[in-house]
């Protein structure tokens, strides 16, 4: 039975989890309404660059990247389904398949949008963007497979960089490292400084381990606290998702974790979409003149209808919106390149 010493880069537990991604929840909703708002006002911007809804930042013009994930389909709700499980199972937000704020009806139908831009084009091994919490895996230059996750919160960041896969672990042990173990008990929440395996672990069943003072991949005992910015840094799937990526990497696989808030897609059929997701750590935002400068440098900024990459950019949806000319509607007529499940 394996020890971990995750120094400072665990989940909350208890309540925890629930009390502080809560506000970050509501930071999201909060530019999801404000786009709204801006949309229903009139004030997004048309097809000529420097009007902008979007607070101006800056940030760089995003890399152009050339595959999505996800899809779009309906889905039956069940019984013991919340806004909150669905979130987490599919990776799409909650007010952008829920507008009016709602909980889904056990049995109804709905629709559901979680294709998101893959932020990287590597040949091997996974990427993490902040941002999306969502992470992805690619295999032989091409994306095999992608997830949501929780990533951490703005005042306990999961930090960036380029880093390799160091242990893979079954069934680990939690050593509770000091800090967390002080916020718990600040909280009201019983402590200890070791939890065995077991259904009490929030670590869950997998821990793969990263070259990087004990922050790493793994499970939970929360299936529904997935797709928020409420870890103490680590990355957190579900317990399917973990098990399947736990066999799908080996020791020595590059994991490379970003932070990019806006990407531009120009897929391989001429599609193009724009995804906006929050800016949590407050590294900035795009603007849509840096999303100029991204399409011109691609050679596609007269195939974009701007209009509606202002919107997507403004809206804070956090999924890909198509924005190619010549579309009234979106659709969904090309396969993607891998699935969230």
């Amino acid at each position: 039975m394996a020890s971990l010493r995750a120094v400072g880069y665990m989940i909350l537990r208890g309540s925890t989890f629930a009390e502080r991604p809560g506000r970050i929840h509501m930071k999201s909703s909060c530019l999801h309404a404000v786009g709204i708002a801006m949309a229903s006002l009139g004030l997004i911007a048309a097809a000529a660059p420097g009007v902008c809804a979007q607070a101006p930042t800056d940030s760089a013009p995003p890399v152009v990247r050339h595959e999505l994930s996800g899809d779009t389909f309906t889905y039956q709700v069940g019984a013991k389904d919340s806004s909150d499980s669905i979130a987490a199972k599919f990776g799409e937000p909650q007010l952008t398949m829920l507008p009016d704020g709602s909980e889904p009806q056990a049995g109804s139908m709905l629709a559901i949008d979680n294709r998101h831009i893959a932020p990287a084009d590597v040949d091997q091994g996974v990427v993490v963007n902040i941002p999306q919490r969502m992470l992805f895996l690619f295999r032989d230059g091409h994306l095999a497979a992608a997830w949501p996750v929780t990533v951490g919160r703005p005042d306990w960041p999961t930090p960036q960089g380029a880093y390799k896969v160091a242990s893979l672990t079954q069934n680990p042990t939690w050593h509770v490292p000091p800090a967390i173990r002080a916020e718990m008990e600040d909280d009201g929440i019983p402590t200890s400084k070791e939890v065995a395996p077991g259904p009490h672990n929030p670590l869950g069943k997998n821990w793969i381990g990263l070259d990087h003072g004990g922050i790493g991949i793994h499970g939970t005992n929360h299936p529904d606290a997935i797709y928020l910015f409420g870890s103490h840094g680590c990355i957190r799937l579900t317990p399917d998702a973990v098990g399947k990526l736990f066999h799908m990497v080996g020791h020595h696989e590059p994991v490379d974790i970003v932070y990019e808030p806006v990407a531009l897609a120009v897929l391989p059929d001429g599609r193009i979409f724009v995804e906006s997701d929050p800016d949590p750590y407050e590294e900035g935002h795009a603007n849509i003149e840096s999303l100029h400068a991204a399409a011109r440098a691609a050679g596609v900024e007269n195939q974009i209808d701007w209009q509606r990459a202002s919107r997507a950019l403004v809206m804070v949806e956090g999924i890909a919106r198509r924005v190619d000319r010549g579309q009234d509607t979106e659709s969904a007529s090309a396969a993607p390149a891998a699935q969230s499940q």
